[in-house]
């Protein structure tokens, strides 16, 4: 009898340790990530003084020691995600922004605002979560654009002397070339592409060799009247409107961040998909930094690429389900695919792999 009661006692007594064990831990995980999303309210509310005067005075150099708090957090909450070296990554990212807001290397400065731009493109990429309902999906596109904005804010809080496209065109590489290397490794390889991920790849590539060749080709050989007349126009547009969204951003970046978060919900050859939606975070975070625009035009351009973008891609998502003949499905079939398990993904706090 005594045996039966100890060997019944065991578990209950195992398992309070273990229990208490748990709580800790997510007690501890909570207070960081508070600690966290504290630190980056208050350095983005210091960034924002180059911009809005605050009710109260602050010292001259707030809006330089806010743009220094975001890059660091962002560096090492998008090593964090990517399962890189988050302390290493971090401190690099703080000794690099504290060196170019107490030193006078305006090269030191244009680098940490690519940085800022390159870790926060990258972030609002991996940070999202997939999703198989439509306002899941557009719940989680949101996270996205907010978090590039705050890069972006970061990044111009700088006002570092920059050339608007190369900046562009360095941060766009640098994150796509990241943001591929993922996908590599989460998407099972180049082998698990699939249709999908190559049709996007195709497209992608094929758009953005044609874009540019078009826009070399136009700057270079482009008669007057035909290049007088796209100004024209594109100020005419920016007139009515306000601000005038880029098509790479509109065309390929937005869609294929739609597209990729209902695809990883299912497959997780979807990264292939959602790596190019880095295209459009990208331009979110350069676009404020690189360019003379106030903040007001700059919320307008990414508010009307932003909401193009995600209709295109939601349509994008229904052409797919209709090829694939899901969405072709009666309703309750499609009511007995959803109550099944998503693809599993580490939630939002924790390393993707």
């Amino acid at each position: 009898m005594r045996s039966e009661q100890e060997t019944t006692r065991r578990p209950r007594s195992a398992s309070g340790p273990v229990a208490v064990r748990g709580l800790w831990s997510r007690l501890v995980s909570g207070t960081v990530w508070l600690a966290v999303s504290v630190v980056v309210v208050a350095g983005l509310a210091a960034a924002l003084t180059v911009w809005i005067e605050p009710p109260v005075p602050v010292p001259e150099h707030t809006g330089l020691f806010g743009a220094a708090t975001l890059t660091t957090v962002l560096t090492g909450l998008a090593a964090h995600r990517s399962g890189s070296r988050t302390v290493a990554a971090t401190l690099f990212a703080a000794l690099a922004s504290g060196a170019a807001v107490l030193g006078d290397w305006l090269w030191l400065v244009a680098g940490v605002v690519a940085l800022t731009a390159f870790v926060s493109a990258v972030l609002a990429v991996v940070a999202t979560r997939p999703a198989r309902r439509v306002t899941g999906v557009v719940a989680e596109y949101v996270v996205a654009v907010v978090l590039a904005m705050v890069g972006a804010i970061g990044a111009a809080a700088y006002q570092a002397p920059v050339r608007a496209m190369l900046l562009t065109d360095l941060v766009s590489v640098a994150a796509v070339a990241a943001t591929l290397w993922l996908a590599y490794r989460l998407g099972g390889g180049v082998h698990g592409l699939g249709k999908r991920g190559g049709a996007v790849l195709v497209g992608a590539l094929v758009v953005i060799i044609v874009g540019v060749a078009y826009s070399e080709a136009l700057r270079r050989w482009g008669s007057p009247v035909v290049v007088d007349t796209i100004a024209d126009l594109t100020g005419m547009i920016r007139d009515l409107f306000g601000a005038l969204p880029p098509p790479l951003e509109v065309l390929i970046g937005f869609p294929a961040l739609v597209w990729g978060l209902a695809t990883r919900a299912q497959l997780r050859q979807g990264w292939w998909v959602c790596a190019f939606g880095v295209l459009a975070t990208a331009g979110v975070t350069t676009t404020l930094a690189a360019t003379d625009i106030d903040i007001t035009q700059y919320l307008l351009e990414t508010g009307y690429a932003a909401g193009i973008g995600l209709l295109l891609g939601l349509l994008l998502w229904r052409v797919d389900l209709l090829a694939t003949g899901q969405g072709r499905q009666g309703r309750r079939a499609r009511r007995a695919e959803r109550a099944q398990p998503m693809r599993p993904e580490p939630s939002r706090t924790r390393p993707l792999m």
